[in-house]
């Protein structure tokens, strides 16, 4: 069985548009990736720009329009200098020369953790278990989202939530996969937690039971978040999730 790494490596190598096992140290690939598949589910965005840094690798996911121009803006460019805005904001300007209708600017930063395997289960004073439909009506506090027990992932038994007296007050999900051929072999949460309940635990026991879960399905986690989201890198780490790549995607306005 591959290790989690090399499951990764595939995912976002079909998601970039580039080969991450080609590329060597140091080196930077470009390649362009429009696939129905992001189009689907909401991440268009791909269609534009994205670009990732791997440790001592990285990789840029452009439009066909601007594909020869920003391959040029990465020649002889370190890996880590993709992330940054004298690389950015040019490859922008080429995406907006290419296409003129769609206002873009540059996106936050972000930073994709995994886990190796093999997690523990965390202990906490209420009680986890996987969501059934009737339990949207069960909330307390304030929730940012929608609810857990709502989103597909509940149906197939991929989204949990921790009740405290009969209450549901963090809830989290498997979001829908961005590279289809390989949704049984990866999975990425959408976790939150009421924010009158934060800071008690909760947050880590619903991270390490989805990701018990998923392990358990033969799937790699994945957890990502802005890189200033101390608390959720935090989070992601005491349940021993480890750093895997960091990225940066362009915002945009409207798309014909």
């Amino acid at each position: 069985m591959p290790c989690a790494t090399e499951v990764l490596d595939r995912f976002y190598s079909v998601r970039l548009g580039v080969s991450l096992p080609d590329l060597k140290p140091g080196q930077v690939g470009v390649g362009t990736c429009d696939r129905r598949t992001y189009a689907e589910r909401g991440f268009g965005f791909v269609r534009l720009l994205w670009v990732m840094h791997f440790g001592d690798r990285a990789a840029a996911s452009v439009h066909p329009a601007a594909l020869a121009e920003v391959a040029r803006l990465a020649w002889g460019r370190k890996p880590g200098e993709m992330l940054q805005d004298d690389f950015l904001s040019p490859a922008c300007q080429a995406l907006q020369r290419a296409l003129a209708r769609v206002a873009m600017g540059g996106g936050e930063m972000s930073v994709i953790c995994y886990h190796p395997g093999g997690a523990e289960a965390v202990p906490c004073d209420g009680e986890v278990r996987a969501l059934t439909p009737a339990d949207k009506d069960k909330r307390m506090g304030e929730h940012p989202y929608m609810s857990a027990a709502e989103h597909p992932s509940a149906a197939r038994g991929e989204a949990f939530g921790v009740f405290v007296g009969g209450g549901l007050v963090g809830e989290i999900i498997t979001h829908e996969p961005s590279v289809t051929e390989m949704a049984d072999l990866v999975a990425e949460d959408g976790i939150g937690v009421a924010e009158e309940y934060r800071g008690r635990g909760y947050g880590k026991a619903l991270l390490a039971a989805w990701t018990r879960e998923m392990q358990a399905r033969g799937r790699v986690c994945v957890h990502s978040t802005s890189v200033g989201n101390a608390a959720s890198i935090g989070l992601a780490g005491s349940v021993g999730y480890v750093e895997y790549a960091r990225g940066r995607s362009v915002t945009w306005g409207e798309l014909e």
